[in-house]
């Protein structure tokens, strides 16, 4: 298989999409606390979700191990990607226990790269903005896949208490609606 360069987004377009998602979430949050604290205590040990996210994690794991060059391992590539599906499925077989959590991680992990690689050489507040928001999926990423009952402990927490589930959501409310608002500014208003 051939290298095949994808393109990276335009800084604008990706405050925009993580904007509406961050926004959108927590506003169902807000709306509809007792259902989406019911949904997030049940979906840190769901099969289903696990699996699903899952899924979507390896699919673009293989993805991004398909298209990137891999310099002087480019010969093995075949053999890393079918490892990559091999791993996923024994992770799924064999580690069901908060796959869901472990999923969420691997996710935010993946999707810190992109959003990284869309605000280099950028500047100004929604750079800022973007850039603390990958450092924290990475982070967050980090300690989902190496301890995910972490997950289900906060969860468990910030639902312990309805102030603490409004508390919560508001911050992502804003800081979406900040990257939706600056990312429509800049592709609309530049």
């Amino acid at each position: 298989m051939d290298f095949i360069s994808l393109t990276t987004p335009n800084l604008p377009l990706v405050a925009i999409l993580i904007g509406l998602l961050l926004s959108g979430t927590h506003l169902l949050g807000l709306l509809l606390p007792e259902q989406t604290m019911a949904w997030a205590r049940r979906m840190p040990r769901s099969r289903f979700w696990g699996t699903l996210l899952l899924t979507v994690a390896a699919v673009w794991f293989l993805i991004i191990l398909a298209t990137t060059d891999l310099g002087e391992f480019s010969p093995m590539r075949n053999k890393l990607l079918l490892g990559a599906l091999v791993l996923s499925v024994l992770l799924w077989k064999f580690v069901p226990d908060f796959l869901a959590s472990r999923s969420i991680g691997f996710l935010l992990l993946l999707g810190a790269h992109p959003v990284l690689e869309t605000t280099f050489l950028q500047a100004g507040l929604l750079k800022m903005a973007l850039v603390l928001l990958a450092y924290a999926w990475a982070l967050i990423g980090l300690f989902l896949v190496g301890m995910p009952y972490l997950q289900r402990d906060a969860i468990e927490w910030f639902c312990s208490a309805p102030w603490r589930w409004k508390a919560a959501c508001w911050p992502g409310l804003l800081y979406g609606l900040l990257l939706l608002i600056d990312g429509v500014r800049m592709s609309f208003l530049s």
